[in-house]
């Protein structure tokens, strides 16, 4: 089974006119909001029962809000609530929401696909499009992921087994998702708004960057016909993520401070670079 979601949301509101104050009341005030840590320069933020994180900063008017939309929240709002997502888009255009960023994705489940199958069609130069970045990683736990592009880019492309990352032995789930930012991520939003036929959307977008044509694999994800619009899957924090958050950012952290000069920091910092960098290496 195949169907395509809108996995991620980052909208920014630059001036506080009634629009703003009216969307953020519909979309992003359920339950009661808790404070919640800041990022990106802002100085307060929230979180709804939801999810959705709303970032503001009383002292810079001109930084505006900025509004996160997760998958955990996308998937509550349009489970919990009447908001579909092509309104939610649509809310976001009306209401002079600046999209920021916008995360689409293909999740094939109940069929087995051979990554890295895939991965050696692409060393072999069988890909097409204006992409020429891509790496790989594996793990111990079988988990598989293929990086297409550069995070800095408008657009990076991801494949990666979900059922290894959410611990799901004896499942198959395979996600192809597509990140977006900046004016790339405005005219796709526009577009998701304007239509039902979101995988025409997101298979022009993967075709103008990367193409396997002769890898059933990879076609595997762009059948003919109509694909539905779903819901974020329900992900599970992993252990290893759980690992990550308690106790590895932590540690990370006062190593830095007390060795701001640490060869193991520079190092980790080094290989999470190369990772978004692939074509530096």
């Amino acid at each position: 089974m195949l169907t395509i979601t809108i996995d991620w949301l980052s909208v920014n509101f630059r001036s506080w006119v009634y629009e703003t104050g009216e969307f953020e009341r519909t979309y992003a005030s359920f339950g009661n909001p808790e404070d919640y840590a800041p990022r990106f320069g802002y100085a307060s933020a929230r979180v709804d029962s939801h999810g959705t994180v709303v970032m503001w900063n009383d002292d810079r008017a001109d930084m505006g809000h900025h509004i996160i939309f997760n998958g955990t929240a996308l998937r509550n709002i349009f489970s919990q609530t009447k908001i579909q997502p092509r309104a939610l888009l649509s809310a976001v255009i009306d209401a002079g929401g600046n999209i920021s960023r916008l995360d689409l994705a293909k999740d094939l489940t109940e069929k087995s696909v051979d990554l890295e199958a895939i991965y050696q069609q692409i060393e072999q130069g069988h890909s097409r499009g204006t992409t020429r970045k891509y790496s790989r990683v594996t793990s111990n736990d079988k988990g598989y992921t293929i990086y297409i592009g550069s995070r800095q880019s408008e657009r990076y492309i991801r494949l990666y087994d979900k059922a290894a990352e959410q611990s799901l032995s004896n499942h198959d789930w395979y996600r192809l998702e597509c990140e977006t930012k900046g004016v790339f991520a405005r005219s796709i939003g526009i577009a998701l708004s304007n239509t039902e036929d979101w995988a025409q959307v997101f298979d022009n977008v993967i075709r103008g960057a990367f193409w396997l044509p002769l890898s059933s694999d990879w076609l595997a994800f762009f059948p003919l016909g109509v694909v539905p619009i779903g819901l974020p899957k329900e992900s599970k924090m992993t252990d290893r993520e759980r690992w990550i958050e308690s106790q590895v950012i932590p540690a990370v952290a006062r190593h830095y401070i007390d060795n701001p000069n640490s060869v193991a920091v520079a190092r980790l910092l080094l290989t999470l670079y190369f990772i978004d960098n692939p074509g530096k290496l």
